[in-house]
C-alpha cells in the first residue's frame, strides 16, 4: 500500500544501520498490534486448559492526513496490491478452523495483505508463508513484486467510513454479541474502515477429555 509502504513508524524503535558489501543491515525493535480471541475453560481437576485461539499481529503505521483527500486517496490505493501495515508481515494464526464470509479459513499461519480493485472494491489477500520464504520474499517487496507473491486466496471486504480517525492502523478481531462463534475482523485505518463477518469453529471442552 503506497500510504503504508512509505510510512515511516519508529515509535519506541531502535534503529542501526551499516553498510556492509552490498547488503545494508538493519537492527530494530519497535512495537506492534496484537488482537485475539481466546476460548478457555477447566478440567475436572481444576486446570486451565484452552480451547483455541485466533491472533493478528501487526506494524502501526501512522495515518498521512494528506490522504484525508478523497481523490489522492483513490490516487494512493485503486489497482493496486499493498503491504497491510509495515515492517514484517502481518500474520494471522489460528488453530481454529474459520469462515470469512464465504470463504473457509483452515487452522494454520498466514501472511494478510491488501488489494484494492481499479473499481475500488477491496480483499484481504492471504499468502502462505512457506512459499515466499525461499525466495526471501519481505513485505516491504510485495508492491513492486507483486507477480513474485503466490496469492492462496482472498477474502472481500466491506468499506465504510468511521466517524472517528484511527491515527495508527487498528486491526481487531471481536465477537458478535452473545454469539462466541460469530465474530468479525476490522481494518480501521485513518477514517476507513474495512471488515468482514466471520465463523469461529470452535470445539466442545469435551475435545480434552476424550484424548487423556
Amino acid at each position: 500500500m503506497r500510504f503504508i509502504i512509505f510510512v515511516t513508524f519508529f515509535a519506541s524503535a531502535a534503529v542501526a544501520q551499516v553498510r556492509q558489501g552490498t547488503w545494508t543491515p538493519s537492527v530494530e525493535s519497535m512495537g506492534r498490534g496484537y488482537s485475539s480471541i481466546s476460548y478457555w475453560t477447566y478440567r475436572d481437576d481444576g486446570v486451565e486448559i484452552g480451547g483455541g485461539r485466533i491472533s493478528i499481529e501487526h506494524g502501526l503505521p501512522a495515518w498521512q492526513p494528506e490522504l484525508d483527500d478523497p481523490d489522492a486517496f483513490d490516487r494512493a490505493t485503486k489497482g493496486k496490491f499493498y503491504r497491510l501495515g509495515n515492517n514484517k508481515w502481518t500474520t494471522l494464526d489460528t488453530n481454529l478452523t474459520l469462515e470469512l464470509g464465504e470463504r473457509r479459513v483452515d487452522p494454520g499461519i498466514y501472511y494478510l495483505a491488501l488489494e484494492r480493485s481499479a473499481e475500488g472494491k477491496w480483499v484481504l489477500v492471504f499468502v502462505e508463508p512457506a512459499a515466499v520464504h525461499h525466495k526471501l520474499i519481505d513485505s516491504w517487496a510485495f508492491v513492486p513484486r507483486p507477480t513474485e507473491v503466490p496469492v492462496i486466496f482472498t477474502v472481500p471486504l466491506e468499506h465504510t467510513r468511521a466517524s472517528d480517525q484511527a491515527k495508527e492502523l487498528r486491526i481487531e478481531l471481536g465477537l458478535e454479541g452473545s454469539d462466541s462463534s460469530r465474530g468479525w475482523l476490522r481494518i480501521h485505518w485513518g477514517p476507513h474502515v474495512l471488515q468482514r463477518d466471520m465463523r469461529i469453529g470452535m470445539v466442545s471442552p469435551e475435545f480434552y477429555r476424550v484424548r487423556r
